[in-house]
Protein backbone atom coordinates (compact mmCIF):
# COMPACT_ATOMS: atom_id res chain seq x y z
CA UNK A 1 0.00 0.00 0.00
CA UNK A 2 1.18 3.50 -0.75
CA UNK A 3 -0.08 5.74 2.07
CA UNK A 4 -1.63 9.00 0.94
CA UNK A 5 -0.12 12.08 2.50
CA UNK A 6 -1.67 15.51 2.57
CA UNK A 7 0.59 18.29 1.28
CA UNK A 8 -0.18 21.97 1.73
CA UNK A 9 -0.77 24.13 -1.32
CA UNK A 10 2.05 26.41 -0.27
CA UNK A 11 4.51 23.54 -0.15
CA UNK A 12 3.41 22.43 -3.59
CA UNK A 13 3.87 25.99 -4.85
CA UNK A 14 7.31 26.28 -3.29
CA UNK A 15 8.58 22.95 -4.59
CA UNK A 16 7.05 23.53 -8.01
CA UNK A 17 8.74 26.91 -8.19
CA UNK A 18 12.11 25.33 -7.39
CA UNK A 19 11.57 22.71 -10.10
CA UNK A 20 10.58 25.37 -12.61
CA UNK A 21 13.74 27.36 -11.92
CA UNK A 22 15.85 24.20 -12.15
CA UNK A 23 14.27 23.10 -15.44
CA UNK A 24 14.66 26.57 -16.88
CA UNK A 25 18.33 26.64 -15.91
CA UNK A 26 18.98 23.26 -17.52
CA UNK A 27 17.26 24.38 -20.71
CA UNK A 28 19.41 27.50 -20.88
CA UNK A 29 22.58 25.47 -20.28
CA UNK A 30 21.63 23.08 -23.07
CA UNK A 31 21.06 25.96 -25.49
CA UNK A 32 23.84 28.52 -25.08
CA UNK A 33 22.69 30.42 -28.11
CA UNK A 34 19.38 31.15 -26.39
CA UNK A 35 21.07 32.97 -23.51
CA UNK A 36 20.81 36.75 -23.50
CA UNK A 37 23.91 38.72 -24.34
CA UNK A 38 23.33 41.29 -21.61
CA UNK A 39 25.32 39.30 -19.07
CA UNK A 40 22.44 39.29 -16.62
CA UNK A 41 21.68 35.95 -14.99
CA UNK A 42 18.05 35.33 -15.89
CA UNK A 43 18.04 31.94 -14.14
CA UNK A 44 18.42 33.31 -10.62
CA UNK A 45 15.12 33.87 -8.77
CA UNK A 46 14.41 37.46 -7.93
CA UNK A 47 14.60 38.58 -4.34
CA UNK A 48 10.80 38.67 -4.20
CA UNK A 49 10.57 35.08 -5.49
CA UNK A 50 13.23 33.90 -3.04
CA UNK A 51 11.37 35.57 -0.19
CA UNK A 52 8.10 33.88 -1.20
CA UNK A 53 9.77 30.46 -1.37
CA UNK A 54 11.34 31.02 2.06
CA UNK A 55 8.01 32.07 3.55
CA UNK A 56 6.33 29.01 2.06
CA UNK A 57 8.94 26.65 3.49
CA UNK A 58 8.77 28.32 6.90
CA UNK A 59 4.99 27.97 6.86
CA UNK A 60 5.32 24.28 5.96
CA UNK A 61 7.79 23.65 8.80
CA UNK A 62 5.60 25.44 11.36
CA UNK A 63 2.58 23.49 10.18
CA UNK A 64 4.43 20.18 10.39
CA UNK A 65 5.66 20.96 13.90
CA UNK A 66 2.15 21.90 15.03
CA UNK A 67 0.71 18.72 13.52
CA UNK A 68 3.35 16.53 15.19
CA UNK A 69 2.85 18.16 18.59
CA UNK A 70 -0.93 17.87 18.50
CA UNK A 71 -0.79 14.32 17.10
CA UNK A 72 1.50 13.18 19.92
CA UNK A 73 -0.93 14.53 22.50
CA UNK A 74 -3.99 13.21 20.68
CA UNK A 75 -2.65 9.67 20.43
CA UNK A 76 -2.11 9.61 24.19
CA UNK A 77 -5.70 10.75 24.66
CA UNK A 78 -6.98 7.98 22.36
CA UNK A 79 -5.09 5.29 24.26
CA UNK A 80 -6.20 6.57 27.66
CA UNK A 81 -9.79 7.57 26.85
CA UNK A 82 -11.25 4.14 27.53
CA UNK A 83 -12.62 3.72 24.00
CA UNK A 84 -11.61 0.12 23.39
CA UNK A 85 -13.13 0.07 19.89
CA UNK A 86 -11.06 3.07 18.76
CA UNK A 87 -7.85 1.61 20.18
CA UNK A 88 -8.54 -1.77 18.59
CA UNK A 89 -9.37 -0.15 15.26
CA UNK A 90 -6.12 1.82 15.26
CA UNK A 91 -4.10 -1.19 16.36
CA UNK A 92 -5.56 -3.57 13.78
CA UNK A 93 -5.29 -1.09 10.93
CA UNK A 94 -1.68 -0.21 11.71
CA UNK A 95 -0.68 -3.87 11.93
CA UNK A 96 -2.34 -4.81 8.65
CA UNK A 97 -0.80 -1.82 6.85
CA UNK A 98 2.65 -2.46 8.28
CA UNK A 99 2.38 -6.11 7.24
CA UNK A 100 1.38 -5.04 3.73
CA UNK A 101 4.56 -2.95 3.48
CA UNK A 102 6.63 -6.08 4.04
CA UNK A 103 4.72 -9.03 2.60
CA UNK A 104 3.03 -9.46 -0.78
CA UNK A 105 -0.51 -10.76 -0.26
CA UNK A 106 -3.13 -10.64 -3.02
CA UNK A 107 -5.90 -10.80 -0.43
CA UNK A 108 -5.02 -7.30 0.78
CA UNK A 109 -6.05 -4.90 -1.99
CA UNK A 110 -4.91 -1.29 -2.27
CA UNK A 111 -8.48 -0.09 -2.68
CA UNK A 112 -9.62 -1.71 0.57
CA UNK A 113 -6.50 -0.68 2.45
CA UNK A 114 -7.01 2.92 1.40
CA UNK A 115 -10.62 2.72 2.54
CA UNK A 116 -9.54 1.31 5.89
CA UNK A 117 -7.01 4.13 6.25
CA UNK A 118 -9.71 6.69 5.47
CA UNK A 119 -12.10 5.13 7.98
CA UNK A 120 -9.51 5.04 10.75
CA UNK A 121 -8.41 8.60 10.01
CA UNK A 122 -12.01 9.77 10.20
CA UNK A 123 -12.44 8.04 13.57
CA UNK A 124 -9.28 9.70 14.87
CA UNK A 125 -10.48 13.08 13.61
CA UNK A 126 -13.90 12.71 15.21
CA UNK A 127 -12.30 12.05 18.59
CA UNK A 128 -10.45 15.37 18.47
CA UNK A 129 -13.50 17.26 19.71
CA UNK A 130 -13.26 15.56 23.11
CA UNK A 131 -9.48 15.24 23.15
CA UNK A 132 -7.06 17.17 25.31
CA UNK A 133 -6.04 18.99 22.12
CA UNK A 134 -9.57 20.43 21.70
CA UNK A 135 -8.91 23.70 23.61
CA UNK A 136 -5.85 24.51 21.50
CA UNK A 137 -7.70 23.61 18.31
CA UNK A 138 -10.50 25.94 19.39
CA UNK A 139 -8.10 28.84 19.91
CA UNK A 140 -6.43 28.21 16.57
CA UNK A 141 -9.81 27.97 14.82
CA UNK A 142 -10.52 31.61 15.62
CA UNK A 143 -7.82 32.58 13.11
CA UNK A 144 -8.46 29.88 10.53
CA UNK A 145 -10.88 29.33 7.70
CA UNK A 146 -13.04 26.20 7.69
CA UNK A 147 -10.78 24.71 5.02
CA UNK A 148 -7.66 25.38 7.11
CA UNK A 149 -9.24 23.78 10.18
CA UNK A 150 -10.16 20.67 8.21
CA UNK A 151 -6.68 20.45 6.72
CA UNK A 152 -5.09 20.64 10.18
CA UNK A 153 -7.37 17.92 11.56
CA UNK A 154 -6.51 15.82 8.51
CA UNK A 155 -2.80 16.31 9.11
CA UNK A 156 -3.16 15.33 12.77
CA UNK A 157 -5.19 12.21 11.96
CA UNK A 158 -2.74 11.11 9.27
CA UNK A 159 0.22 11.68 11.58
CA UNK A 160 -1.37 9.57 14.32
CA UNK A 161 -2.05 6.71 11.91
CA UNK A 162 1.38 6.85 10.27
CA UNK A 163 3.08 6.93 13.68
CA UNK A 164 1.30 3.74 14.65
CA UNK A 165 2.15 2.10 11.32
CA UNK A 166 5.81 3.07 11.77
CA UNK A 167 5.85 1.79 15.35
CA UNK A 168 4.37 -1.54 14.29
CA UNK A 169 6.77 -1.77 11.35
CA UNK A 170 9.66 -1.35 13.78
CA UNK A 171 8.39 -4.29 15.85
CA UNK A 172 7.97 -6.36 12.71
CA UNK A 173 11.53 -5.57 11.63
CA UNK A 174 12.80 -7.23 14.82
CA UNK A 175 10.89 -10.40 13.89
CA UNK A 176 12.25 -10.22 10.36
CA UNK A 177 15.76 -10.24 11.76
CA UNK A 178 15.03 -13.33 13.82
CA UNK A 179 12.99 -15.38 11.35
CA UNK A 180 13.62 -13.97 7.87
CA UNK A 181 11.01 -12.56 5.53
CA UNK A 182 9.61 -15.85 4.19
CA UNK A 183 8.93 -17.35 7.63
CA UNK A 184 7.69 -14.04 8.97
CA UNK A 185 5.17 -13.57 6.14
CA UNK A 186 3.87 -17.13 6.25
CA UNK A 187 3.61 -17.05 10.04
CA UNK A 188 1.76 -13.72 10.18
CA UNK A 189 -0.44 -14.15 7.12
CA UNK A 190 -3.44 -15.85 8.75
CA UNK A 191 -3.66 -13.36 11.61
CA UNK A 192 -3.28 -10.35 9.30
CA UNK A 193 -5.94 -11.63 6.91
CA UNK A 194 -8.30 -12.13 9.84
CA UNK A 195 -7.73 -8.57 11.05
CA UNK A 196 -8.12 -7.27 7.50
CA UNK A 197 -11.47 -9.02 7.03
CA UNK A 198 -12.70 -7.80 10.41
CA UNK A 199 -11.78 -4.23 9.47
CA UNK A 200 -13.72 -4.54 6.22
CA UNK A 201 -16.71 -5.91 8.11
CA UNK A 202 -16.66 -2.89 10.40
CA UNK A 203 -16.64 -0.62 7.38
CA UNK A 204 -19.65 -2.38 5.88
CA UNK A 205 -21.67 -2.22 9.11
CA UNK A 206 -20.61 1.30 10.14
CA UNK A 207 -23.49 3.83 10.21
Amino acid sequence: MKPIFHCSKLLILAVSTVFIFSAHAQTQEASPEAQPQSGLDKNTPTSAEQEQILKSMQHMLRRAQTSRTLAAEHIEYIKNAGDADAVRLLEDASQVMAFNLICADDTLTNRDLNQIAADVSFKIAMMAGNSTIAPRLGRMAQKQTVEQRMELIGDISTTVLMYEIGRRRGLFDALLTDFGQARFCSGMQTDMRTRYNELLSRLETAP
